[in-house]
């Protein structure tokens, strides 16, 4: 009989393909308040989650419909934030990156498989 394995833990499989082919530091998948569903990398991911949460409101009161959110400290490392529904479960993927690397492909490419995965 095979193995079923758990959504975590097939999501936490793409966040490990996502941070290797993108040289990224960590990633998280949350759900809209906050609560890590699955991490990988450093080990402050949960409060990566939690934040990027917070950051979410914040500018969803500004702009009501926001899809993404993007943070760059003084040496050009970034924390992004997407955001996504699945049927009424509202989740984000935050990844952490150094400068100058890119991250779109790669993180629509990641939410769609873990909307394949939420779905199965």
């Amino acid at each position: 009989m095979p193995e079923v394995r758990s959504r975590q833990a097939s999501i936490e499989d793409i966040l490990t393909s996502l941070i290797y082919d993108g040289s990224f530091d960590c990633a998280v998948v949350a759900s809209g308040d906050g609560l890590p569903v699955a991490m990988v990398g450093q080990n402050n991911a949960p409060m990566l989650a939690a934040v990027a949460a917070s950051m979410k409101d914040l500018a969803e009161r500004a702009h009501p419909g926001i899809t993404e959110i993007s943070s760059r400290d003084n040496q050009g490392n970034r924390v992004v934030s997407r955001y996504f529904s699945i049927d009424q479960d509202l989740l984000l993927l935050t990844v952490k990156m150094p400068a100058k690397h890119t991250y779109r492909r790669l993180t629509s490419k990641a939410i769609s498989k873990i909307r394949q995965v939420w779905a199965a």
